[in-house]
């Protein structure tokens, strides 16, 4: 097996190929790395850490905590993804749109996410740097929830997925992952396997 991750840079899509002839992620990917499938998806404006692998039983168990062996769904801990976002609004540690954010988000009439972390990071001259923790990956969670609030995002990065973090990975590079870090995403998503 073999893993990878890129930190996907925003003006590509997250597929092997596009049928409208947009870039993809793979056409970031150097051809000395092996070719292996994208976990999950990053939409086309999001960059950040994308994992790439051909260990289909983890990446079933990274998306769904159904597939993750013998262990009871019920009892295992979420999958954690938190993006660093940045928003065109001058917001302070206190301020109330960070419990707002955190508020369960309607996807589907009568269906709701599970509640979502937020938390200030830093200030920029006219925009707030923070970060949002989801166990879920609906489709635009993240810019629907700060939609949602009024808040117009300028920057939208994946800094973690689980116990994986992107680190100081330059974007548009891929690096292999180590040992350990393959070993802690199996304790996180296949604690039994």
């Amino acid at each position: 097996m073999q893993y990878f991750m890129l930190n996907k840079p925003p003006g590509c899509i997250t597929a092997r190929t596009d049928f409208k002839d947009r870039p993809t992620v793979y056409d970031h990917i150097p051809g000395h790395f092996p070719d292996l499938p994208h976990v999950g998806r990053l939409d086309y404006n999001t960059e950040g850490l994308l994992l790439f692998t051909d260990d289909g039983r983890l990446a079933q168990a990274l998306l769904n905590k159904k597939y993750a062996g013998n262990a009871d769904p019920t009892e295992l801990r979420p999958i954690e993804k938190v993006y660093h976002v940045k928003v065109k609004a001058l917001l302070e540690p206190d301020d109330p749109v960070f419990s707002r954010l955190q508020e369960p988000l309607e996807f589907k009439p009568g269906r709701f996410t599970a509640p979502a972390r937020a938390t200030y990071l830093e200030p920029r001259s006219s925009c707030t740097w923070i970060s949002l923790t989801i166990t879920e990956g609906r489709k635009h969670q993240i810019r629907r929830l700060c939609k949602r609030e009024g808040l117009q995002i300028r920057k939208l990065r994946r800094v973690r997925l689980g116990p994986l973090h992107l680190g100081d990975l330059k974007l548009r590079w891929c690096r292999m992952l180590t040992p350990d870090e393959v070993t802690s995403l199996y304790a996180a998503a296949l604690p039994e396997g």
